[in-house]
């Protein structure tokens, strides 16, 4: 969805149209939940903490009209929630995956193309959870750095270096399968980027 098609859904919910808040939900929900995720570490309280944002967003809406950038809104109240939920939690409960679950949109009926995505996956879940959050939002979200620098309150070239230090990790840790080594190759950035882009 692009930015002006949020904002015109964010204009509406505020004037009180109630299908336009269905759609933002329908269009956000799950996207919010995955990055809630990353947070929480259970699916459970990350569902809790998107629908108590989307039931604060409509109770609250009409502020709504006046802000800027509706989809790092989205984000970041979504991160708030989740850091005053692991706040309020005693301890932080940690579940590490059974099985890696390949991506949405990176189905293939090719057992090679298969294996590779989930020890994509597998390498992403091993990365630092800054670096991890920045690299999913990127990559998964499709966000811009700068969405994602206003998003974790961090800057720009913060999530620059992020991203570049999370792809050199992914590839190190796929060098073997992929039949090259990130740290001798000439074209490192190029070569880098193509495969997780």
């Amino acid at each position: 969805m692009q930015q002006s098609s949020i904002q015109l859904l964010f204009r509406e919910i505020s004037l009180g149209q109630k299908e336009a808040f269905n759609r933002l939900f329908y269009d956000f929900y799950e996207r919010l939940v995955q990055f809630a995720v990353q947070y929480t570490k259970q699916p459970e309280p990350a569902e809790e903490v998107v629908s108590t944002v989307f039931v604060n967003i409509w109770q609250k809406r009409e502020r709504l009209a006046a802000v800027k950038a509706p989809e790092v809104y989205l984000f970041v109240a979504v991160k708030n929630g989740c850091l005053n939920f692991l706040r309020r939690s005693s301890k932080t409960i940690r579940t590490g995956p059974d099985t890696a679950e390949l991506p949405e949109g990176c189905r293939s009926d090719g057992a090679e193309y298969k294996e590779l995505e989930v020890m994509i996956s597998n390498a992403i879940d091993r990365l630092p959870v800054q670096r991890q959050l920045i690299f999913r939002l990127i990559r998964e979200e499709g966000l811009k750095a700068k969405e994602v620098a206003a998003i974790l309150s961090v800057s720009v070239r913060t999530v620059e270096s992020q991203l570049y230090k999370a792809v050199k990790s992914l590839a190190a840790a796929l060098s073997d399968y992929l039949g090259y080594h990130p740290q001798r190759d000439g074209h490192l950035r190029e070569k880098l980027f193509s495969l997780f882009f």
